[in-house]
């Protein structure tokens, strides 16, 4: 039995061995957009003196959110730190990245894509920032086994594609539009490469929204809601003050799922009970007001409702 013991620790020390190789032979776009993790990281954990504010959230708390409205407000004095990124993360790896590093006095403002609240992570999302960033696997622990299951599920096509690549001496990243890059993010962590240009005339993204029906069946909806309670406990008990922003989203999809956010609002205030900054109606925006496909705000649609959360978190602390 040990000599099987020692045979398999050999086969096994060998297949980390070129897994590590085939690793370090892939080349890696150190500009590319989710590398930006890294900065971001760097920031929430060292740059930026305390008391923070921080933003969580996908990209459209990256592209949604301009800093300097919060930064400039007297009565706030917080630094402000945005850790919003790609909504393929999922909700779950978002708060993991941010509970273990709350300080007393810190603020916190989620605003998570709507649909990451029945969603969990996406295909590539989580791989591609592990890639770049080996130490955010720490924040899988905030979702439990079956975030863990769900990233682990999606290892082994990632791995596939890794090969492939290290084969062609190809990046594994995705390439995306010149300005989607990560010296994009400004020193906030913003993404700020889109302010001043003009909106891209492109279709928006469209989701199939559930009915409310359906959220109460859900049990992603349920666990989803369960994890945004559990992070606002962990915010209190680290003495940090934690609020509730809402994804910008177009006029005409806000009025086609009205009910459905009717509902999740009901249930947010009944389950999660963290103040929110802003109603789901004041980010229904018409088409003009998004650069992008996504609910990516463009710079000045950004500043407007920047200026409107940082009075509104003003008056909310000052209570």
């Amino acid at each position: 039995m040990p000599r099987f013991l020692v045979h398999a620790l050999i086969f096994a020390l060998v297949q980390l061995g070129v897994l590590a190789a085939l690793w370090r032979s892939c080349p890696d776009d150190p500009d590319h957009y989710m590398a930006a993790t890294v900065d971001k990281h760097a920031r929430l954990r060292a740059s930026a003196a305390s008391p923070r504010l921080i933003f969580v959230g996908g990209s459209s708390v990256g592209f949604s959110i301009d800093s300097r409205a919060f930064a400039d407000a007297p009565g706030l004095e917080l630094e402000p730190v945005n850790m919003g990124l790609n909504d393929g993360l999922g909700l779950a790896f978002m708060l993991g990245e941010v509970q273990g590093q709350l300080r007393a006095g810190d603020v916190v403002v989620v605003a998570p894509e709507t649909h990451l609240l029945w969603t969990g992570s996406q295909d590539d999302a989580v791989w591609a920032v592990l890639q770049r960033r080996p130490a955010s696997v720490a924040c899988l622990a905030a979702g439990g086994p079956r975030a863990v299951a769900d990233v682990a599920d999606q290892g082994l096509h990632f791995f596939a594609r890794k090969v492939r690549c290290a084969a062609h001496q190809m990046t594994t990243d995705r390439a995306l539009p010149t300005i989607y890059r990560r010296s994009g993010f400004d020193a906030y962590g913003d993404f700020a490469a889109h302010r001043g240009l003009e909106a891209k005339p492109e279709a928006p993204l469209e989701r199939r929204w559930p009915t409310p029906a359906q959220l109460e069946r859900d049990p992603d909806f349920e666990r989803n809601l369960d994890q945004l309670a559990g992070f606002a406990e962990r915010c209190e008990a680290a003495g940090a003050r934690c609020f509730l922003a809402w994804c910008p989203t177009r006029a005409q999809s806000f009025a086609d799922a009205r009910a459905v956010y009717e509902h999740i609002e009901a249930q947010l205030r009944e389950r999660v009970a963290l103040p929110m900054l802003e109603q789901p109606s004041e980010v229904a925006l018409p088409e003009t007001d998004f650069f992008d496909r996504g609910p990516h705000l463009t710079g000045a649609a950004a500043a407007v409702r920047s200026q409107r959360l940082a009075a509104r978190l003003e008056a909310a602390l000052g209570e």
